[in-house]
């Protein structure tokens, strides 16, 4: 596949057809949201060959109110995901990546995300008592998690409201009820270093987490992007130009204009809870040692049949696990190169 198909990639569906047609992907109808959707994508991601997985006909929801999962756990998947191209190998893929991150960072700051009227993922808009995330198929993922997870291959958008740069963070986030989610973010992550900025002002922090959107957007947040670049400009350096969003419902945050499902709310410092247990990415479980936050979820925007993103972890190997990998290693390597380290031959 040449540049020119990959230049029509503009969301998860168009993702999805072009994965459909080179045979890597299997819809799997009438598996069970409690732990049937989470085991067998456990048991997909240890097979030689794992497809992506497409649940459909999911018992207690609506056909066609889907979620997919292992996205970008194979090199021509993330191949297509970065909009390199679909036939690499593992080792080739690594070798097509040395001094891409690079570039990318180089053109990022010259593409700022394109704010677009109105977009696919404002099909639905609720609002206020309208807000009902049982509407959607959230995953039991493991056993002895403390509920569902719907956030797992999300992305969190906060903005720095010293420079305005908008960081996209792959924060897990828990279904607490109908109407509210816990976001736990981490210390030292930049998502965190945001909104004590807004705390320090004395506001609110606005969040938005998109829960369906391109794999691109959930690769970029899930690795380290310098410092002081958005994701999503990144984003549009990888794609070759802005990458689209709209405003949000109540936030006024950029979110992407083509996602799936996104939640909008606000984090507030004195509103926390507690989340998990949740079987994450070392195969333990882990609860929490640092409180989450407690959001108050005031808008949910979505597409008509909308697709849920999930990348679960678990014990290695896990649905990110090899997207991971492989981007580390050309981060460090590119790293690596601009400090002018000489004659490094690989990283892995």
């Amino acid at each position: 596949m040449g540049r020119a198909g990959l230049a029509e990639i503009t969301d998860l569906r168009d993702w999805l057809n072009v994965v459909d047609d080179l045979g890597e992907l299997k819809i799997v109808r009438g598996a069970h949201w409690n732990l049937e959707i989470g085991s067998l994508s456990e048991a997909n991601y240890r097979q030689a060959r794992s497809p992506a997985l497409l649940f459909d006909e999911i018992p207690d929801y609506p056909k066609g109110f889907r979620v997919l999962t292992g996205a970008s756990n194979s090199p021509r998947r993330l191949g297509i995901a970065l909009r390199m191209g679909s036939e690499f190998t593992n080792a080739g893929l690594v070798q097509a990546l040395r001094g891409k991150p690079i570039e990318w960072e180089a053109r990022a700051p010259e593409l700022p995300p394109e704010l677009l009227p109105d977009g696919p993922v404002k099909e639905n808009v609720l609002l206020s008592d309208q807000v009902d995330l049982d509407r959607f198929p959230t995953p039991f993922w493991h056993k002895h998690d403390g509920g569902r997870f719907i956030g797992t291959g999300d992305a969190v958008l906060i903005r720095d409201p010293e420079t305005g740069v908008v960081n996209l963070g792959a924060y897990r986030v828990q279904v607490v009820d109908k109407q509210h989610i816990s976001v736990m973010i981490i210390p030292g992550k930049h998502g965190i270093q945001f909104a004590k900025r807004h705390f320090a002002r004395g506001e609110r922090c606005p969040v938005a987490v998109t829960v369906g959107h391109d794999p691109l957007l959930a690769i970029l947040s899930g690795i380290e992007v310098p410092t002081g670049l958005g994701e999503l400009n990144y984003a549009g350096a990888i794609i070759g130009g802005r990458y689209p969003v709209v405003e949000g419902e109540v936030t006024g945050l950029p979110v992407p204009a083509a996602a799936e499902i996104v939640l909008e709310g606000f984090l507030e410092e004195d509103k926390r809870t507690t989340d998990g247990p949740f079987g994450e990415w070392h195969g333990y479980y882990s609860g929490s040692e640092y409180p989450a936050f407690l959001v108050k979820v005031e808008a949910v925007l979505h597409r008509n049949d909308p697709i849920l993103l999930g990348s679960p972890p678990g014990k290695p190997p896990h649905d990110y696990s090899y997207f991971r990998s492989v981007m580390k290693s050309a981060l460090i390597f590119g790293s690596l190169v601009k400090a002018g380290v000489p004659a490094v031959q690989g990283v892995w």
